[in-house]
């Protein structure tokens, strides 16, 4: 149970390292959880911003001061535990934060989150099996979590890059009604995914059709197939240029960083959460983007999903296809 004197300091920190001190009754950081719930979110995008704009050390110092403000084992050590390994400079240090959530943490709402971001950096690095029991945990022991259908997404792709259609388009027709709505990248990345896994009339018919194929195949006579005459190759048709392939394309910008280690270490980040992220340029400032869609309007909505799932700034920006 977190005493008193320990939440009083919890919400002046909270309320000292946002800058929002003067804001606040007195009376309000002992007794208010929800204030400092929303003062420490201030002061997460805050470490984030300037993690993603090159201050990387000074952006990882405010989280600690909150972790070590935090009384252990509170869902104010599982949340700064989770923003301490988000913006963490290497997989080794976030992996180690996100499995104290999951074993210290288990029944907080991070836990969920941690087992996904735990299976994509396993997935990242190339061991799917360990990725898959991490899905699987996440599945068991936290069904309600909302990172349940992002881990859907993930287990149905690990399955079909495995071969294993019929688990994973499973896994995928689960997931996808659990999407919370406006989530464009999700969504677009579900519907790729099932392209692979055809409706259930279509399969009974694929079905249906083998089997009457392979019975007739039986109770047809042998015969010997006729020489096929020479066939003359056929040109093909000269093709026209797609509208939607030559015009603007739009993408999603999240950060400007003054070194390309910390852009790429940035945009491989992101593509960990499931971003189709890059850097886009090739000196100072290194821009760092995902997504290319063929509107801006798609941008924008994919740039609202990023902000609130992220918590972080994005804008949109015209970007060169390729």
């Amino acid at each position: 149970m977190i005493t008193a004197p320990r939440m009083m300091r919890f919400a002046t920190a909270v309320a000292l390292l946002a800058g929002v001190l003067t804001a606040l009754p007195w009376e309000a950081l002992g007794a208010q959880a929800t204030t400092a719930d929303s003062a420490a979110l201030v002061v997460f995008r805050k470490a984030q911003r300037l993690v993603n704009d090159g201050q990387g050390a000074e952006g990882r110092a405010l989280v600690d001061s909150m972790l070590n403000a935090a009384e252990p084992l509170s869902k104010e050590e599982a949340e700064a535990l989770f923003w301490r390994a988000t913006l963490a400079e290497s997989w080794e240090a976030a992996q180690k934060d996100y499995l104290r959530i999951m074993l210290e943490h288990e029944r907080s709402q991070r836990a969920g989150d941690a087992m996904l971001r735990l299976a994509q950096g396993e997935a990242a690095r190339g061991d799917r099996d360990a990725a898959m029991r991490y899905l699987e945990r996440l599945m068991r022991e936290a069904p309600d979590s909302p990172a349940r259908a992002e881990a859907g997404l993930w287990q149905g792709r690990l399955l079909l890059e495995r071969g294993s259609r019929t688990p994973g388009c499973a896994a995928l027709r689960s997931a996808r009604p659990l999407l919370k709505p406006g989530s464009v990248e999700l969504e677009n990345q579900f519907d790729y995914l099932m392209r692979a896994c055809p409706d259930s009339a279509t399969l009974a018919a694929a079905e249906a059709a083998a089997t009457e194929s392979a019975k007739s195949a039986k109770s047809a006579p042998a015969r010997t197939p006729p020489s096929a005459p020479p066939t003359t190759p056929v040109p093909a048709p000269a093709t026209t240029p797609n509208r939607a392939s030559t015009g603007p394309a739009w993408s999603v910008q999240v950060g400007a960083l003054a070194t390309s280690v910390e852009a790429e270490a940035l945009a491989a980040r992101l593509r960990d959460r499931g971003y189709e992220a890059r850097v886009d340029s090739k000196s100072a400032p290194y821009r760092v983007r995902f997504g290319r869609f063929p509107t801006r309007a798609a941008a924008t909505a994919a740039m609202d999903d990023y902000k609130q799932r992220e918590r972080a700034d994005a804008f949109v920006v015209e970007a060169p296809r390729g």
